[in-house]
């Protein structure tokens, strides 16, 4: 009797543990783009820093709750998520547009991995095939100068209506 009490325990622990690690999520990277040398108190100022953002969890201020969003720094990320997961980063607060965006929609569910926001064609749909360190994603950036340092939003989930984004207003 124990035996099967400790079994429907461990299956417990390993169904729930399945479901929390499935679900989207979203890591940016900022990377330091210059040795910033000693602080003024004589230490480094480590500005390399990760910030997660939770599938459905919007952030219109990154401010707020990135403690090295000031540092000065180029982004990166990763997005975990079944197929057709889609976020987008706002190079401005409360999801303005003047300052850039990028949209992200997953084509599989492997995690992409991407190295550079902006190395995509201007205000169209473009489509990166997997490869062996990335999952497939379709892209649609709206470019606005080093919108690859001002990740300043984030949204989850289509916000435009219609087909193309573009410059459209946020429901």
């Amino acid at each position: 009797m124990k035996i099967k009490i400790i079994a429907m325990g461990v299956l417990m622990v390993l169904i729930h543990s399945s479901l929390v690690f499935a679900k989207q999520e979203l890591m940016l990277s900022k990377e330091q783009q210059f040795d910033t040398g000693p602080a003024i108190d004589g230490h480094h100022r480590d500005c390399e820093a990760l910030f997660y953002v939770d599938s459905g969890k919007d952030i219109a201020d990154m401010r707020r709750d990135f403690r090295n969003y000031y540092c000065e720094g180029m982004y990166t990320l990763t997005l975990d998520g079944p197929a057709g997961s889609t976020v987008t980063l706002f190079g401005s607060y409360d999801f303005r547009q003047e300052r850039g965006y990028l949209v992200l929609r997953k084509k599989d569910d492997r995690k992409i991995w991407l190295l550079e926001l902006e190395d995509h064609p201007a205000n169209q749909w473009s489509t990166t095939q997997a490869s062996a360190q990335s999952g497939a994603y379709e892209a649609f950036y709206y470019p606005a100068p080093n919108f690859r340092r001002n990740v300043s939003s984030v949204k989850w989930d289509q916000w435009w209506s219609g087909s193309v984004p573009g410059n459209m207003e946020i429901k």
